[in-house]
């Protein structure tokens, strides 16, 4: 081999081992690379929510359906017929619970009372009569006696029969007496006016009673007056007595005969008012004596047939017609001889009422004193 030869391959011997040893340094100690840095999810930055305060499951409030206890509403006062009458009687109504009061047995107000009436009765042209007695109470002090009258004025008829008109005007202490009972004088004030100048079939004895309320003294002391002959003639006696404040409008009395006040009346009312009646013996004490315990009584115990007019309802409670309205209103049920007797919380529970039955029983009154006559 020429030196040249050798010469070029020792170098290239050279280069060859330098290579080798490079490729052996390069597979022993890899070039280091930098450690990457992991990207991760970021973090949200968004404004946090609050923790919801989990409330407990309550069923949806509902608006109930009203029941009859939920909202209580007055009975209807029916009327099918326009109101004409009343307003005097209305006046009187008032002047007697409202600006006299409360009329206690043997008060100075019922003195004051009984003067009103008999000072209307002789403005309107009536002679009238004071039929004083008087009323002894037993109680834990001892025994109280104490005078009171009755107020009566007599309309001349067609014949000397008679039919006696009957309300007290004393009442309990309790309320104003506007239903029991200056109603019932208002009543009899009113038509004692609309009679007076015109003919009717009988004579007519406007009677005010006093003292009711302790024991019917006043209608037991004028029957008590009355003679044999007096009650022959009588041909029946109309009482009046809580006639604005209950649900529905009464005449009770005695029926089937052709001195039936109370038939006839019924009769009158037709569709005309919304009018109803009880069996007689419904009102009778439980041994079948008559009850004492309204003005008619005397009078049917000495066997004058009676007509009774009154407002209450014998529908509801024990169905004895002792409650008047719902039991919501008044005194479970009772506006007589409680605070709820007067004007104010009648008219405004039950609006309309007191002018719809002093209508209905102004009209009633005055149709029977000037059309009933005892047929045969």
């Amino acid at each position: 081999m020429s030196r040249i030869s050798s010469r070029i391959c020792l170098l290239l011997a050279i280069f060859a081992a330098l290579f080798a040893a490079g490729c052996a340094t390069a597979t022993l100690t890899p070039t280091p690379q930098p450690t990457a840095v992991p990207t991760l999810a970021p973090t949200s930055t968004s404004t946090p929510r609050p923790t919801s305060t989990i409330e407990p499951k309550v069923p949806p409030t509902l608006t109930p359906v009203p029941t009859a206890t939920a909202t209580p509403r007055p009975t209807a006062t029916p009327t099918t017929k326009p109101i004409v009458n009343g307003s005097i009687a209305r006046r009187h109504l008032q002047a007697l619970s409202e600006t006299i009061g409360a009329r206690a047995a043997g008060s100075p107000q019922e003195a004051q009372a009984a003067e009103y009436i008999q000072t209307a009765l002789g403005s309107l042209g009536y002679k009238t009569e004071l039929q004083s007695f008087s009323v002894t109470t037993r109680a834990r002090g001892g025994r109280t006696t104490f005078k009171s009258a009755n107020v009566i004025a007599v309309k001349p008829g067609l014949s000397n029969s008679t039919i006696i008109v009957g309300a007290h005007y004393d009442s309990t202490d309790d309320g104003k007496g506007a239903d029991d009972n200056a109603s019932g004088v208002a009543v009899m004030l009113e038509v004692a006016e609309k009679v007076k100048d015109i003919p009717t079939p009988y004579t007519i004895r406007f009677v005010a009673f006093g003292s009711e309320e302790i024991d019917l003294d006043g209608s037991h002391f004028y029957v008590d007056q009355m003679s044999g002959a007096d009650q022959q003639n009588t041909i029946g006696m109309i009482n009046l007595d809580g006639l604005i404040a209950g649900d529905i409008a009464y005449v009770y009395g005695d029926a089937g005969s052709a001195r039936s006040i109370r038939d006839w009346m019924l009769k009158t009312a037709g569709a005309n008012f919304p009018l109803e009646t009880r069996d007689v013996k419904e009102l009778d004490d439980p041994d079948g004596t008559p009850c004492d315990c309204a003005d008619y009584g005397p009078f049917q115990a000495a066997g004058i047939p009676f007509a009774f007019f009154e407002a209450t309802n014998w529908n509801l409670g024990k169905k004895d017609g002792e409650t008047q309205v719902s039991l919501q209103f008044g005194k479970r049920g009772v506006i007589r001889h409680t605070q709820y007797d007067n004007l104010g919380y009648i008219d405004a529970t039950f609006p309309g009422r007191i002018d719809q039955r002093l209508n209905l029983f102004v009209t009633l009154l005055y149709d029977t004193l000037t059309q009933f006559k005892v047929s045969g």
